[in-house]
This record gives C-alpha cells, sequence and structure tokens, in this order.
C-alpha cells in the first residue's frame, strides 16, 4: 500500500466560488454514477467534439467520487472548471484518511480506482479541505489525444 501525496499547484488567483461548476451531495452510492453524469453534461456545453478526450477524465472522476462515497464521509463536494483547455476535477469529503494507492492482483475486483486515476490523468494530489477532510484533486489535458 502506498499513499500518494503529489504537490498541489499553486491556488488560482480568481476566487475558487466564482468559477467552475459546484455540486454538493450525501453520500450515496447513487451519487457516484450522478456525479459523473452531471461532469459529463457540463462538458458536453463547455467542450463539445471533446468526447473521447473527456472520457478519461470520466472515468477517473468516476473513481474518485465513489472512493468518497465508499471510504469517506458526506457530505461530498465535487468542483470541476476549465483553465487554457485543461480540466480540473475536485472531489472533497469531510473524512480525514487519505486515499491509498493499492497494488492488485490479476484476481481482484477492487483496489484499482487510484491506478486508473494515476493513468488516465496528466497529475493527481491530494490536500488538506478546508474545515476538516481532505480534497482529492486531477488534471486533464482535453487538447491530448
Amino acid at each position: 500500500m502506498r499513499t500518494m501525496m503529489h504537490e498541489a499547484p499553486p491556488a488560482p488567483a480568481v476566487p475558487a466560488a466564482a468559477d467552475g461548476v459546484w455540486w454538493t451531495f450525501p453520500a450515496l452510492p447513487v451519487h457516484a454514477r450522478l456525479a459523473r453524469v452531471w461532469l459529463e453534461g457540463w462538458l458536453d456545453a463547455q467542450c463539445p467534439g471533446k468526447e473521447e478526450q473527456a472520457y478519461g477524465a470520466l472515468v477517473a472522476f468516476s473513481e474518485l467520487v465513489t472512493n468518497s462515497v465508499l471510504h469517506g464521509a458526506g457530505p461530498i463536494t465535487v468542483h470541476a472548471r476549465l483553465m487554457d483547455r485543461k480540466l480540473l476535477c475536485e472531489v472533497t469529503d469531510r473524512c480525514v484518511d487519505l486515499p491509498m494507492l493499492l497494488d492488485s492482483g490479476p484476481e481482484d475486483e477492487h483496489h484499482r480506482g487510484l491506478s486508473l486515476v494515476e493513468a488516465l490523468t496528466e497529475s493527481w494530489w491530494v490536500r488538506a479541505a478546508p474545515g476538516g477532510g481532505k480534497t482529492t484533486s486531477f488534471l486533464v489535458d482535453l487538447d491530448a489525444g
């Protein structure tokens, strides 16, 4: 088991509340799917024709939300914004336990989520969330591919 802590990029100059889209919901399993649909709809509106590039981001986002639902504590807040054709996604929950990148065997049906996030994103990181808990974030280049 490894805890992955990547250094977060510098904080944006724009106030976070005025930037991108936000959604807060209870930590219920149904929200993992709904959060992916929510992000997909927003990306379709913001980046038409980028469905192929956005696919990896949707999978990574789904994995982070699922981790927060299963292993975190609600409520969960998700945030997405575009920065020069790069997509920043953040998932915040109220659990202080850090996500673990686990080695999984060929027969293991679980423990692959963060490996997918690592493989599908440009970078990802975890930081303490204001008010407690943690925020797990990633960056994807929507012009790559």
